[in-house]
């Protein structure tokens, strides 16, 4: 190789370098962690870098209020917000690109939101204002960004918190003074939980076992038993506590407290409060950082971010925001994203349950099981037999035997519904054959969770039933589902 083509070379390997370098730390540059504050009044997001903690940029969004609650994706790619009680739509914002991909216009006003950890759901706070009757609860697709159900909560529901193994959903009302549980898969009321005065806003344990409550006007937080559905104790503490969150190891509960301008410590082992950290005017709403090093408070009438050292409880910094801050997107957002897929896998195996029923009739033994979701064999079969997302319907597997007689040759299908205890009806949207055996077959029936956007199963006296119209020679045999 000659002396010129040996310099041409070096040059070109030099330049890729360069390329190379520039475009890595391009990348680690849009790569960076943030999270996004809804400035409820004026319209816009304010974008704080995570690890530098400082503000990045405000996003006007071409409206001139927001909702209170605010979601990420677990991806981080995609924010979800409202527009608030006169807007009433919510909207997708790509981060990226920061252009609104998809809306959902409802007919009531949005105000909380929270975000399934599989990021295949929203869940949607829809009320007509403080002091007014009413709301509900919407379910959100996030793929085809559609409305697919309609749960009915207590009065007034606010702010939204889904736990972490994805099960349950957690809805402060504050014209109820309660807080309504919702089973995340079949969409029924699991508990109606009286608290104090105005709950704001409810935080859930990341152990699932305790849930706290932010009462406004009774300047407590309720501390719930999340297995009891019980309230075990009332903690005083600041003025106008309005915002509330637990701490990534559990251990601490920290508070917002409007009217006395200041954060409340709470110690989980003690259920007392340890510290009360000044802040600035109208502590609105608190998030923790995902590795729990640093809190975050938006403060509606400073206008402002005060960063606090959870170490020894320090004001590091505050932050100029929007007008009238309120939630945070770090609500949920783990450490890293590489653990976020196999993390979610792994809390939802601890929340296999079993629904089954059986009857003896006209010598034939029906044993039925509404499938769980959350068990991963489950799971698999689904997609194998059906090719759908376990979560999306109800899936039942009936089993049959019989001593005598050819259990395939007479047509199940034609006549069997899922009803519930108010007598209201679906038939199968698809049927499988698992099993051809003719004295022991076994079926898969696939039906609809909702009617209307209705739920079949609404509160916790609700229960499910089997009809088979008819049953070889009887007219009718019914096999009640219940929880074991």
């Amino acid at each position: 190789m000659n002396k010129k083509r040996m310099i041409l070379l070096l040059s070109m390997l030099i330049f890729i370098g360069v390329v190379v370098f520039f475009t890595l730390d391009r990348n680690v540059a849009v790569s960076a962690p943030a999270f996004y504050v809804a400035n409820a009044g004026d319209g816009t997001l304010s974008k704080i870098d995570l690890d530098e903690r400082e503000s990045v940029e405000s996003i006007s969004l071409g409206v001139n209020e927001l909702s209170h609650g605010i979601a990420i994706s677990p991806d981080e790619k995609v924010v979800y917000y409202g527009t608030g009680f006169q807007g009433k739509s919510l909207q997708a914002l790509e981060v990226d690109t920061q252009e609104i991909v998809s809306e959902l216009i409802f007919d009531e006003g949005v105000h909380g939101i929270d975000i399934h950890p599989s990021g295949e759901f929203l869940y949607v706070s829809l009320m007509g204002g403080l002091g007014e009757d009413g709301g509900v609860l919407a379910v959100v697709d996030t793929n085809t960004f559609t409305e697919i159900a309609r749960i009915t909560t207590d009065d007034g529901p606010a702010h939204v918190s889904v736990t972490n193994d994805g099960a349950q959903i957690w809805v402060a009302n504050v014209n109820g003074n309660s807080i309504s549980v919702v089973d995340a898969y079949t969409y029924q009321v699991l508990a109606t939980i009286p608290v104090g005065e105005v709950p704001n806003e409810v935080a859930v344990s990341p152990t699932m076992d305790f849930a706290y409550s932010a009462n406004v006007r009774s300047n407590t937080i309720s501390v719930i038993d999340m297995v009891r559905f019980e309230v075990i104790e009332e903690i005083q503490v600041g003025e106008g506590v309005h915002g509330v969150t637990v701490s990534p190891d559990g251990k601490q509960v920290w508070t917002a407290n409007n009217h006395s301008n200041d954060v409340s410590v709470i110690d989980v082992e003690t259920l007392s409060v340890v510290k009360t950290i000044e802040t600035a005017s109208y502590a609105n709403h608190i998030s923790f950082s995902p590795n729990g090093e640093f809190a975050f408070v938006t403060h509606r009438e400073s206008n402002n971010l005060v960063i606090i050292d959870t170490k020894d409880y320090s004001i590091l910094n505050e932050l100029d925001l929007g007008n009238e801050p309120h939630e945070m997107t770090l609500k949920g957002m783990l450490a890293s994203n590489e653990t976020m897929e196999d993390d979610f896998t792994d809390r939802q195996e601890t929340k296999n349950y079993l629904v089954s029923g059986e009857e003896f009739t006209e010598g034939v033994d029906i044993q039925i099981q509404l499938l769980s979701p959350y068990n991963l064999e489950n799971q698999e079969l689904i997609w194998e037999l059906a090719n759908v997302n376990p979560f999306d319907f109800f899936f039942i597997n009936i089993d049959m035997s019989t001593h005598s007689g050819d259990l395939m040759a007479v047509p199940f299908d034609e006549g069997i519904v899922l009803a519930n205890e108010e007598g209201t009806e679906v038939s199968p949207i698809q049927w499988i054959v698992v099993n051809e055996e003719s004295h022991h077959p076994r079926y898969m029936a696939i039906f609809e969770k909702t009617v209307n956007m209705t739920p079949l199963l609404t509160n916790q006296n609700s229960y499910l039933e089997m009809i088979f119209r008819p049953f070889i020679n009887e007219e009718e045999v019914r096999v009640e589902l219940s929880k074991h």
